[in-house]
């Protein structure tokens, strides 16, 4: 059994820290082959530090973001008869402390489920579930037939310039395409639809999830509480060397853990209420109905929601018009993936609109718009 590791590194300064080093040193005792990749910059020491952990060391311009880096591998660096040649492939990125569980002890747990694709932690949703793809592994046929490689050079290659993107083709459509061919996808945890960037403590303490993602270190994000409980139970279970983290947290968020200068400048910190990802209400159904039904579709949003639900229901809608946005300055000159983005007051009378937004703004844009037969909310809205 040959597995494949591709790991994607990004820094703005170009700079290689611990806890990196620490999570290659982990994957490289479950890898027999490791490419390592630069998304931008690195500086001359940080690139001697990830040359000594693998010869396969490939730069690239931070073009579509990790989702760029993975498919850049795949498709222009191994190409589909050397990526048929390995049994797994794991696709890792560096947006995470840890592991808290060795990569060994994980990949045990995971050898007798008859998984085709599996990930650490997913997102379980009646429309939208993904697996989050700082960790990723594919198995078998996935890697024999094409499928995997065939998805990343048509959906990923090129067509992911932001986050939303990455999110809809990377996380939403890749699950999406992979399970409606029949593939089994599986979680080694899973943290009950929490936030890891907001709410690590619950996610580690009670969903045993083996990592905890740097972006809770962001002000919006971060608070002492969370921070100072979590360090002490993986200090005090010896889990994890946490001044790995504490090296990065200072030196990229400008947060000093266990000492008292951990305040932002300019910020109070405050109690972090305990925040889940967004379960619209509504189902893969209840869309699929409405575009059975309907022409001439706009979808309104032009995030995240909006650009998966496009993916997975392009194929489905007879006539797509494009995405609307609510102002001038998010439509000027713009498209997604060649469609349109017009403003709400270009909308042509009697659309068809399927409002893709969280919960908050598809309450701002009932307001407006109303409800009929021709308009589609992601949530029950009174």
């Amino acid at each position: 059994m040959r597995r494949l590791g591709i790991f994607v590194f990004y820094d703005k300064s170009g700079i290689v820290d611990g806890y990196v080093e620490y999570i290659i040193t982990q994957l490289n005792k479950v890898l027999d082959d490791l490419i390592i990749v630069v998304n931008g910059d690195i500086n001359e020491a940080g690139e001697c530090i990830l040359k000594n952990y693998s010869t396969q060391f490939y730069k690239r311009d931070n073009t579509g973001l990790d989702a760029g880096a993975y498919a850049d591998v795949i498709v222009n660096l191994l190409g589909e008869e050397k990526l048929s040649q390995y049994d797994e492939l794991v696709l890792c990125n560096d947006t995470f402390y840890g592991p808290f569980v060795s990569f060994e002890e994980i990949f045990t747990s995971m050898k007798n489920e008859k998984y085709d694709f599996w990930g650490i932690d997913g997102i379980k949703r009646n429309f939208l579930s993904y697996i989050v793809m700082y960790f990723c592994v594919f198995r078998g046929k996935l890697l024999k037939n094409g499928d995997l490689f065939n998805y990343f050079k048509s959906n990923v290659l090129f067509k992911v310039n932001e986050m939303a993107d990455a999110f809809a083709l990377l996380q939403v459509g890749l699950y999406y395409t992979l399970t409606q061919k029949g593939y089994k996808p599986g979680l080694y945890t899973y943290s009950n639809g929490y936030q890891s960037k907001r709410n690590p403590d619950i996610c580690v303490l009670e969903y045993n999830l083996p990592i905890w993602k740097k972006k809770f270190f962001l002000k919006d994000n971060y608070t002492d509480e969370i921070c100072d409980k979590l360090v002490a139970h993986l200090e005090s279970k010896k889990l994890y060397d946490t001044s790995l983290m504490k090296q990065n947290v200072k030196r990229v968020y400008g947060v000093e853990i266990g000492s008292e200068k951990k305040k932002f400048i300019g910020t109070d910190n405050v109690n972090q209420p305990e925040i889940k990802y967004s379960v619209p209400q509504i189902t893969y159904d209840d869309i699929n109905h409405f575009v059975s039904n309907h022409r001439q579709i706009y979808i309104y949003g032009a995030g995240s929601f909006a650009r998966a639900t496009a993916f997975v229901f392009l194929d489905k809608i007879e006539d797509f018009y494009g995405f609307i946005v609510s102002d001038e300055k998010n439509s000027k000159d713009r498209d997604i993936w060649g469609y349109p983005v017009i403003q709400a007051s270009q909308v042509p009378p009697n659309s068809s609109i399927i409002v893709a937004l969280n919960y908050e703004h598809s309450v701002e844009v009932l307001s407006w718009l109303g409800k009929n037969e021709h308009f589609f909310y992601f949530w029950d809205l009174k």
